[in-house]
């Protein structure tokens, strides 16, 4: 399986960032010209606008009118299907059916041959399949956040491998039974290793109140805190929203350009990519 599309498409960015700022539906026909009608159509995925409604559109939400004018137009990340093959580590990836498309991922210490597995949102054998073909003896189970379509399978990959479940503590009382499967809780700069690659966790609060990304060697793992193009959403109210937005531009757009990021959804991309293209993050 592969992607050619975005998690998020033009009518999703809009209605995220509505949601989260709380803005009223009359506050933006008043100020675009769009009809109720129109908004609706837009977040049925029927309508997009002309380029000067998508940019007074953005404004509005404050997003970055250019990048969303590129969202609009279909763009996608360069690789979005690519994973990661350094002379450190590698980074592969299978998509499972948790009720939606979900990622799931190995990271393999390339000089000891050790891996771990992050996130496990369902279909064991699946992910099984993925961990036996890159031949990586799964040491730790890395959890980005509590939600089912993340930890799913989380129970039985756990007895197959024996692997240490990590976990934001917040967030592990979203999982079944109160989160007793989680042996570390990590939070803001937990430093691990699996072999020789180095793990710093970085808390990513927002779509869960107890999110966490996860930046190994030139692989950053970041859950549904950041999508290529977007962002997960946040139902919490405002504050949540752009302390969401603030957390991933300081902690994860701050990083090497290069680095490639790996989300719960959709395709693969890079910080770069996501600095210059995510209308979250006005330039």
């Amino acid at each position: 399986m592969a992607y050619n599309t975005l998690e998020d498409f033009f009518g999703d960015i809009v209605g995220k960032a509505r949601n989260g700022l709380g803005i009223a539906e009359g506050d933006i026909t008043s100020k675009t010209g769009l009809s109720s009608g129109d908004l609706r159509r837009i977040g049925n995925y029927e309508l997009i606008p002309d380029e000067e409604t998508i940019r007074a559109l953005a404004e509005i939400l404050e997003l970055d009118g250019a990048k969303l004018l590129k969202i609009s137009r279909g763009w996608v990340p360069a690789g979005g299907n690519d994973g990661l093959n350094t002379s450190v580590s590698s980074v592969d990836r299978v998509i499972l059916s948790a009720g939606m498309e979900v990622n799931a991922y190995v990271l393999k210490c390339e000089s000891t041959g050790k891996g771990a597995l992050v996130d496990a949102g369902g279909q064991p054998d699946r992910i099984q399949g993925l961990i036996d073909r890159v031949e990586a003896p799964i040491t730790r189970i890395f959890l980005t956040h509590g939600h089912g379509d993340h930890v799913g399978a989380l129970s039985e990959m756990k007895r197959r491998t024996g692997a240490i479940v990590h976990c934001s503590r917040t967030d592990a009382g979203m999982l079944g039974g109160g989160g007793k499967e989680v042996d570390v809780f990590v939070e803001e700069g937990w430093n691990g290793a699996v072999g020789e690659v180095p793990i710093t966790a970085f808390a990513l609060p927002g779509h869960t109140p107890g999110g966490i990304g996860y930046l190994a060697d030139s692989a950053f793992f970041s859950g549904d805190a950041l999508f290529a193009g977007s962002l997960g959403g946040v139902r919490s109210g405002e504050e949540a929203y752009r302390g969401q937005i603030e957390a991933v531009r300081s902690k994860v757009l701050g990083l090497s350009e290069s680095t490639r990021i790996f989300p719960g959804h959709g395709p693969i991309t890079t910080v770069g990519q996501e600095q210059q293209n995510n209308p979250y993050f006005v330039d």
